[in-house]
């Protein structure tokens, strides 16, 4: 995958989780985005052949600052490899931004066999909601009241 891949990935992650998170909460969720990434620096052993590690990365178990599409996408592009996994969920919105939440796996690779999530089209991202509170949600799991996205930093 090059960068605009990439990059488009990652749009198209954001186009599918804002729309559905919007529906949930009462929060105004403005339409001008800003990422925070964390990268782990969890680590399963016995790497399969294609992957990659960067333990010595200083950027590894830090939550950046917030930062634009273009950034994120320089922020975790390393050695034409990307992350194998990466959750996108909205984490916060002010007055100005909607503040997307992107936990990355710390396995890279540059070998599609390794990218999670191809199910939903946007590999290697997976679109996750923010929690949810219980009164929230039915026994079916259904949504059955939008709710405050920060319920839960109260």
């Amino acid at each position: 995958m090059n960068k605009k891949e990439f990059y488009n990935n990652l749009i198209k992650a954001v186009n599918k989780v804002y729309p559905f998170t919007k529906e949930m909460v009462i929060n105004k969720l403005p339409e001008q985005f800003k990422f925070i990434v964390k990268i782990s620096s969890n680590f399963r052993d016995g790497l399969e052949d294609g992957e990659i590690t960067f333990p010595e990365v200083e950027k590894l178990n830090q939550t950046s600052k917030p930062i634009e599409a273009e950034e994120v996408i320089d922020l975790l592009w390393m050695e034409y490899a990307i992350p194998e996994w990466i959750n996108v969920q909205i984490e916060n919105a002010d007055d100005k931004f909607t503040y997307f939440s992107l936990e990355c796996c710390g396995r890279y690779s540059k070998l599609e066999k390794h990218w999670y999530h191809k199910q939903e089209g946007y590999s290697p991202f997976h679109s996750l909601s923010p929690a949810i509170p219980n009164d929230s949600i039915n026994e079916n799991g259904d949504i059955i009241k939008k709710f405050d996205l920060n319920w839960n930093k109260k």
